[in-house]
């Protein structure tokens, strides 16, 4: 049952660039009604629970909601402006920071195995990005995008690393989820953003990011995190972008090139170096870098 449920995971966090691709709709009524629509499935739970909603866990919470509207923002940007492919190899290296992120705000190691995780994925990117000023610069903006995405989804898992030990998952969704809703609400309306009048593809498109991505993929991962080791999770994660560079391909005649393959090969040298666990490391220890493979 359980590689049935990883294999469902991983075909879910695929999803989010191609869904995003088909929905006609403003980046902020994406976030919003995505979100949105997880809120209202965790709402039940979430309010069971309420008595470990304390004012400092809330305002932590309420940070690392705000880094994750700010890595939604970017990362439906992205879309828009690169191929599906170079978006979800950049964002594949979100792992990388995230620990160089622990290193700097946490004072945790930083071996020479975080180091090689760093400059194997940093030239994965290199390569990526001259693959795109090879074609007169088109799509390096959405690279980018896609790499600060990365980086705003590290500062989230970081920013609710701490605060999770205190309070429940579900619990920390829901008011992450919902500071983020909030956030895209504020922005949207500021700028004039359309809420509804949704063709019928497009709400499909935003029920299935909220309620396949946010939960199906998310959830299932994280109930996954206690029952496989976190090598076996950043292999399957590393399917992510295969799978959903084949799907753009095929679905919207997106190229794939030479530069992608060996992009690719070096960020996922970087991923699985940092993932792969030392004799000398222990089983907590391991557990800890289990955050690190949770995706978009």
């Amino acid at each position: 049952m359980r590689p049935l449920l990883l294999v469902i995971a991983v075909l879910c966090l695929s999803l989010p660039a191609l869904l995003i691709r088909g929905a006609r709709a403003p980046i902020e009524g994406i976030g919003f009604w995505r979100l949105i629509l997880a809120c209202a499935v965790l709402a039940p739970w979430a309010w069971a629970r309420r008595q470990a909603w304390t004012v400092p866990a809330r305002r932590s919470v309420a940070l690392a909601g705000t880094l994750f509207f700010l890595h939604l923002w970017t990362f439906t940007w992205a879309v828009s402006h690169t191929t599906v492919a170079n978006l979800m190899l950049a964002f594949s290296t979100h792992p990388v920071w995230t620990g160089l992120g622990a290193w700097l705000l946490f004072k945790e190691p930083l071996g020479r195995r975080e180091l090689a995780a760093l400059l194997l994925a940093g030239a994965g990117v290199a390569v990526l990005f001259d693959g795109s000023m090879s074609l007169g610069g088109t799509g390096l903006a959405g690279d980018l995008s896609a790499l600060l995405s990365a980086m705003f989804f590290s500062g989230w898992v970081l920013a609710g690393r701490r605060v999770r030990r205190g309070l429940d998952t579900v619990s920390f969704l829901f008011v992450a989820y919902g500071t983020a809703a909030a956030l895209f609400f504020i922005v949207g309306s500021a700028r004039g953003a359309s809420w509804t009048g949704y063709s019928m593809s497009t709400w499909a498109a935003l029920a299935a990011l909220g309620l396949a991505v946010s939960l199906g993929g998310h959830g299932l991962f994280t109930y996954l995190l206690n029952k496989y080791d976190v090598l076996v999770l950043s292999c399957a994660k590393l399917v992510e972008p295969v799978i959903a560079a084949t799907c753009a391909a095929w679905l919207y005649r997106e190229p794939l090139s030479a530069h992608l393959a060996a992009a690719f090969v070096l960020i996922a040298a970087g991923v699985l170096v940092l993932m792969r666990p030392w004799h000398d490391h222990s089983h907590v220890a391991r557990k800890g870098r289990a955050s690190y493979t949770v995706a978009e």
